[in-house]
Formats: structure tokens, C-alpha cells, sequence
């Protein structure tokens, strides 16, 4: 059996290939289309009802493009045919047709071969609730009657639309959450939820993710060691410093405050006082100079440090030997 809608055989069709007055629409019971989507024909007779209460004929187009709003947009959206009839049996759903000349010209040159019926369904059960139409296709969804086109997506629509938090997923949804989550294909929205439910409340791979608490652990004692190597450092500048002359001991606390908190500020002022100190603690050679100190600066002599500070005091050179 192909996938036949305007009749289940080609013999259906009869010698000339004409177009039938009565088309299977929809099959009974539970179906499955080639594109995965399942949906089921529980109450033939309902659509039967639903249909003469509505008290108009319901379309046949061309590819659906009564369902498609940029089609109907886009100009007239012409009819193949008109649905006047239906009745029920136990093979499902049947329709008959009124065609239009052009539908059945074209039928019988088989320009069309398949119908593919457009309707409303429940989203939870997926039960069909009502006939909308139907329209000519090159390609059937269903194996046996065709459902819908492969490319044409019927709306998740019902009689009472559900609530926002209540509309269905996506077709599509489950297959990929499955394929994030590590399950197969077909796997049910039970071992699904189950699956999320582990992922969210399970222990993380340690091979692959690291506690905040770890991370917060790690960084408080990086930060430690870098503060003890930065007050070592900081330390020994210092102590260089008051040796070298740069500054006094009296200075120590000062220069040390000074040095942790701003490095670069602290090496900027040794660059710019010198060796002002260095007479405290270092003897003069025989040439009446100290050797270079460590920073690369030569020790102030006694008479250069007098006349430093006679120059601040705005003191006359020799006043303080002479006095």
C-alpha cells in the first residue's frame, strides 16, 4: 500500500485516471506519519457531526496554502475542490468531493496524486478533533493516507488551547534533549525527566567540573602566598634601604607601609632622595667617598651631606663646621 490519498490503490483511480468523488481522508485508529508525528482517529463519527453542524463545505487547495499565512498574504489562495459530505466506516474517515475543472484536469494527468487532510488535534492525547480540509500534495506524510505534507507543519491548535505553561514541546524537542542528556532517540519523557532530575540534582563529574567551594579555597590561599612573597619582597627593600643609606631606621615603618601597598611609588622615591643616610652607617674610603651602594648610587661624602643640609636650612656652606 502506498501513500495514496485521493484513493488507497491506483486502481482506485479507474481506466482514465479520474478524479473520485469519494476520497479516503483519514485512516481509523492510531497513525504515525513518515516525518515521526503520531496522532489518532478515536471518534470518526465526532468529525462526521462536528462537519454538519459547522453547516458549510469545507476547502481543498494546493499544498496546503490555506495553512500557510504568507500564502494567503501573498494573493488569492484557489480551490481544488470542495468537501461536501463526509461519513465513517471502519477504514476511518471519507470525504466527498465537488472538483474544480483545473483539480481534475490535472488529477487525471496525475500532475497531483495526493491529498493530505488539514485538521485540529489535542495536544496531550493527540487525538483529531476536527477536519479542516485538505489539500493536493506531492508529498503524503502517512503511509497508507496521507496526514499532512512533510514540509507543512499543522498547528498545535484544540478546541480549548491549553495554557501557555501547558502547550506541548516541540516535536523535535525530545530527540535532542536526549541526545544532550546521553540517552537514545526514543527515549520517554519519563527516563527523560529522570535524567534531568539526576543531572540537576547529582554530584558533577569532578573529571570535568570543580566545587565553588574548591575554586574559593584555591584563590584565598593563592592570594596568601602572593601576599607573604609580596611582604617578603617589601622587607628585604626596606632593610636594603636603611643599609644602603636611602633611608633612616626612624623611617622604617613609613617606607615598609609604603612599599606594600605601592612598589613602584616606593622605588620612584629611593630613585629621586639617594643615599641621603649613608654617612650614618658607612665610613668614607681614603679617596673621602663610599663605594657604590647596591642601587647603583655612590654614599654622599660628610662635606656633601653639610652642604645638603645648609642648603635646606638656607644656611651659608661651612656655617655648621664653623659654628
Amino acid at each position: 500500500m502506498q501513500g495514496l490519498v485521493l484513493a488507497t490503490c491506483d486502481r482506485a483511480l479507474g481506466p482514465s485516471g479520474a478524479a473520485p468523488e469519494w476520497v479516503h481522508l483519514l485512516p481509523d485508529g492510531k497513525m504515525t506519519g513518515r516525518d515521526g508525528r503520531s496522532f489518532e482517529l478515536a471518534d470518526p463519527q465526532g468529525l462526521v457531526l462536528a462537519f454538519q453542524s459547522g453547516g458549510i463545505d469545507l476547502p481543498i487547495d494546493y499544498e496546503h496554502q490555506n495553512d500557510k499565512p504568507e500564502a494567503r498574504l501573498s494573493g488569492p489562495v484557489p480551490a481544488a475542490g470542495w468537501i461536501k459530505e463526509l461519513k465513517a466506516d471502519e477504514s476511518g474517515l471519507w470525504g466527498r468531493v465537488e472538483w474544480t475543472a483545473t483539480a481534475r484536469e490535472m488529477i487525471s494527468r496525475k500532475e497531483y496524486r495526493y491529498l493530505s487532510p488539514s485538521f485540529l488535534f489535542h495536544p496531550k492525547t493527540r487525538q483529531i478533533v476536527r477536519l479542516k480540509g485538505a489539500g493536493l500534495v506531492h508529498n503524503p506524510n502517512l503511509h497508507l493516507t496521507a496526514l499532512a505534507s512533510q514540509e507543512t507543519d499543522m498547528p498545535p491548535e484544540s478546541p480549548q488551547k491549553p495554557a501557555p505553561s501547558q502547550k506541548p514541546a516541540p516535536d523535535d524537542l525530545g530527540p535532542a534533549l536526549a541526545k544532550l542528556l546521553g540517552l537514545p532517540p526514543e527515549a520517554s519523557p519519563k527516563d527523560l525527566l529522570a535524567k534531568l532530575v539526576e543531572r540537576l540534582t547529582g554530584e558533577p563529574d569532578p573529571a570535568k567540573f570543580m566545587p565553588v567551594a574548591a575554586v574559593q579555597k584555591m584563590l584565598s590561599s593563592r592570594r596568601a602566598e602572593m601576599a607573604e612573597v609580596n611582604d617578603g619582597r617589601a622587607k628585604e627593600k626596606v632593610r636594603a634601604a636603611v643599609q644602603a643609606g636611602y633611608i633612616t631606621r626612624g623611617m622604617q615603618d613609613w617606607a615598609l607601609a609604603l612599599c606594600r601597598s605601592d612598589e613602584a611609588s616606593f622605588d620612584e622615591f629611593l630613585t629621586g632622595v639617594g643615599p641621603t643616610f649613608a654617612h650614618f652607617s658607612q665610613r668614607p674610603s681614603v679617596s673621602g667617598r663610599t663605594a657604590p651602594d647596591r642601587f647603583g648610587h655612590a654614599a654622599q661624602s660628610e662635606s656633601e651631606t653639610e652642604a645638603a643640609i645648609c642648603s635646606q636650612l638656607g644656611l651659608k656652606p661651612g656655617t655648621l663646621a664653623s659654628s
